[in-house]
């Protein structure tokens, strides 16, 4: 059984959260891969609970995102913070560039994502349309999440470094309702007649409302493995960014 210590988040002084500290399950990592990626090859469904920050809430000052990586138990075994410069963050908004790292809880770098700068809720935004690339580990690109135009439905492609199709990611039309859950439905290839997972955006109530906080569930098949899941975590960061940070402008 995996042992759970609570003690301040690596890098992050004061705050105290529920972690894994026992060796990770025993999954077989590709070489050349982060060995932390092990744990998240273990498991079927991770939480992802932004961090709410006290100065947002009060003047709208927008630091730099941050999130807990939980298990279904809310232990965490990753952590995500976005590396934006505090102008960018001001004057762009949701729509600004920035290199989100994502780290165990000893702080060793796993995954980490770039998004370039892109326009949103300009009236040509068909020419704006959102990417970002997925490293693993840092400088080791490993796909590429790209946003499709369509009219009104979120549609998402995801493709390995050679351009070949890996996941179709597709929203729902109303994905800005209040009080319940925004289903985004992961297919395998282009084929979007058999589910192969999802990423579920939850309602956060007043954590949401007041603290433009949020927070989403990823559910994977039995069997997936770990580098799909690695390219499917990092996927809920656009999505986030997408069409959940408006409340924070």
């Amino acid at each position: 059984m995996s042992a759970v210590v609570t003690q301040p988040q690596a890098g992050e002084k004061g705050q105290e959260f529920a972690m894994m500290t026992a060796p990770p399950p025993t999954v077989v990592v590709p070489a050349g891969f982060p060995p932390g990626l092990a744990y998240l090859g273990a498991i079927e469904e991770v939480r992802v609970h932004q961090q709410m920050e006290l100065l947002e809430v009060l003047v709208g000052w927008e630091k730099n995102n941050r999130y807990r990586i939980c298990n279904t138990s809310d232990q965490q075994f990753m952590f995500a913070k976005e590396d934006t410069d505090c102008c960018t963050r001001q004057v762009c908004g949701t729509a600004r560039p920035f290199v989100m790292n994502i780290t165990d809880n000893d702080g060793q770098n796993l995954i980490q994502l770039h998004r370039p700068f892109r326009c949103q809720g300009s009236m040509f935004w068909c020419c704006c349309l959102q990417e970002m690339e997925i490293h693993s580990p840092a400088g080791v690109p490993i796909a590429t999440i790209k946003q499709i135009w369509t009219c009104w439905t979120p549609r998402y492609k995801v493709f390995d470094m050679n351009g070949t199709p890996l996941f179709t990611i597709l929203g729902e039309c109303c994905y800005c309702k209040c009080c319940t859950d925004v289903i985004f439905q992961v297919f395998r290839g282009e084929d979007e007649s058999v589910e192969t997972g999802q990423i579920i955006k939850h309602w956060g109530g007043c954590r949401e409302v007041f603290g433009a906080a949020n927070d989403f569930t990823l559910r994977f098949p039995s069997g997936m493995d770990v580098l799909t899941k690695a390219i499917l975590l990092g996927a809920t960061f656009l999505i986030d960014f997408n069409y959940f940070e408006y409340s924070r402008n």
